[in-house]
Formats: structure tokens, C-alpha cells, sequence
């Protein structure tokens, strides 16, 4: 039987050598490589996948790219079961999100030990035990957040729809469709682009846009 082939994401080399070590003669588990950028996780991704991802939460100095790393492997590999592992504790948004964004597990560093029987359970079963549960109870939050005009106007921005664009088709102001914007954005606490925040309310499956809609 082949080794289960994992790919570690994180950013602080004493951890990425301290994970090698503690996998090293592994039966079952080959740590086949450790990466510190999500670009090099892509990169691995594209040209040896992994059959499961350990996913650290905070890379460099961009806040949570873990998980927006998690939600675009979960989107373009769906076969790829992604375990968060962090350092967090006590932050139910950044928990939640992880399962929003499609992660399978979630493990904090002090409980590292886990880490085989939760990546042995990733391959074995198809759904976690909690995740798809929690993944839903999240959904459903969000999209309540979401009126059908925020998500017609998000559905807009999604395809490559501007601002000055919108207001046109809507027949409204432009400062009336800027306003709705900041009205959606500060639901979310976002504090990015609103095209970015279109983009990450499709993946959630928020808006049900057809990719082929896109610009």
C-alpha cells in the first residue's frame, strides 16, 4: 500500500524541520514536502499533488492567507482534503471560516501529535466528522447576511461588472450603488476590494454564479 503523501504549508522553518523529524520512517505518512509561500503550495500542487495539505493559518505577514489558501485549494482540487494546523486559540471566526472554506480538520500546534490519526480519518472517510455540519450552520449565517439586492449587486461585481457599469444597468447613482457596496462590505468586516469579496462569496457558494458569466 502506498504512503499517504502530505504536503506541509508553513512559514516558520523550526516547525517545517520539526514536522519532517516527527514523520521521518512513517508507515503510512510521507511528509513529501514542505513549503513556506501558498504560491510554492500551488506551484507543488500543480506539478506532485498531495493527497492531504497541512495548512498553518498565518504565512508572513499576510493576515489568515491560510485560509484563503485553503478555500482556492478546496475550489480547483476538491480532492485534496486540507487540515489546518495553527496556533490560534480562542477565535471562533478564524474556526469557522477555516470549515467555510472547505478545510476537513482543524489542530493546534500544542496537539501536533494528532496529526497522523487526523490524517489517516482524512483518507479514510469522505466527510469529516463536524466540518460539513459547521460548514452548512456558517453558510446559512452568511447568506443570511445577504439581501437578494447584495447579492445581485456581488453577482455584478463578480462577472467584471465596474461601479459606473452598475449603476447604468440598474439605472441608479453611482454614489447610490458605492454606498450599497460599503452597506455589504461592512457586514463582513471586509476590509479588501469588493471584487475580492465577490470572488470569495462565489467559492462559499453565496452568489451561484456561473463561472462561464465571468468577463
Amino acid at each position: 500500500m502506498s504512503k499517504i503523501k502530505v504536503l506541509y504549508v508553513e512559514d516558520d522553518p523550526d516547525w517545517r524541520e520539526g514536522l519532517r523529524s516527527f514523520f521521518l520512517g512513517d508507515e503510512k505518512i510521507a511528509l513529501y514536502a514542505c513549503v513556506s509561500t501558498v504560491e510554492e503550495c500551488f506551484t507543488m500542487l500543480r506539478d506532485d499533488p498531495a493527497d492531504i495539505v497541512v495548512m498553518d493559518i498565518m504565512l508572513g505577514d499576510q493576515k489568515a492567507s491560510g485560509l484563503d489558501a485553503t478555500l482556492d485549494i478546496s475550489t480547483q482540487y476538491p480532492q485534496i482534503k486540507v487540515i489546518m494546523l495553527s496556533s490560534l486559540d480562542d477565535n471562533d471566526e478564524i474556526f469557522n471560516e477555516a470549515f467555510m472554506n472547505g478545510a476537513y480538520d482543524y489542530l493546534y500546534k500544542n496537539e501536533f501529535e494528532r496529526l497522523p490519526e487526523v490524517i489517516c480519518a482524512a483518507m479514510h472517510n469522505q466527510h469529516s466528522k463536524y466540518g460539513d455540519r459547521l460548514r452548512k450552520l456558517v453558510q446559512e449565517k452568511r447568506k443570511s447576511l445577504l439581501s437578494e439586492g447584495d447579492r445581485q449587486l456581488l453577482s455584478m461585481i463578480y462577472t467584471g461588472k465596474t461601479q459606473t457599469h452598475i449603476a447604468k444597468e440598474l439605472h441608479v447613482s453611482l454614489a447610490a450603488v458605492k454606498k450599497h457596496v460599503g452597506r455589504i462590505m461592512k457586514k463582513f468586516n471586509w476590509e479588501h476590494s469588493s471584487s475580492e469579496l465577490a470572488d470569495k462569496c462565489q467559492k462559499w457558494g453565496l452568489l451561484e454564479v456561473d463561472r462561464n458569466e465571468k468577463e
